[in-house]
């Protein structure tokens, strides 16, 4: 057997460039859509804001309340009693102008959250609605 038969002819490895291209070809469709990621996280936050103070609230029998100002990209959060005063902020989005002409309160405490509400708000250009439910203080996000 000679050395020039254990080599790779010129057709093989056309071939076999051929089909890592096609290869790296297909793989570069799959793009990550980042703006989605970023409206799943701020909603994500949202919840897990809201589900902590909740659980705070109920757990030393408190009252928190929850401040939601029209036009704003900020959530108000105090409670005297427990020294909270701060804000979380909607990372690219904003409340709503049209859910009240004034500033929307919920208050959650030892029993629970102090009336059921729907806060409408943007987050890069996509609608959502906050819908807090009286009944045992259940807490969800609706696209729409």
């Amino acid at each position: 057997m000679r050395k020039a038969d254990q080599a790779f002819s010129y057709i093989e490895t056309l071939i076999v460039i051929a089909i890592m291209l096609i290869m790296i070809h297909m793989m570069s469709y799959h793009t990550f859509d980042y703006e989605s990621a970023d409206v799943e996280e701020v909603n994500n936050e949202l919840l897990a804001v809201i589900t902590y103070y909740q659980t705070l609230a109920m757990s030393t029998n408190q009252s928190i309340t929850l401040e939601f100002l029209p036009g704003n990209n900020a959530v108000n959060i105090y409670s005297p009693k427990l020294g909270i005063k701060t804000k979380y902020m909607l990372r690219n989005g904003y409340i709503y102008t049209s859910n009240k002409t004034s500033a929307l309160e919920v208050r959650f405490s030892g029993e629970g959250i102090n009336h059921g509400t729907t806060v409408t708000y943007f987050v890069n250009d996509k609608r959502f609605n906050l819908v807090l439910q009286l009944v045992k203080g259940r807490v969800r996000i609706e696209e729409g």
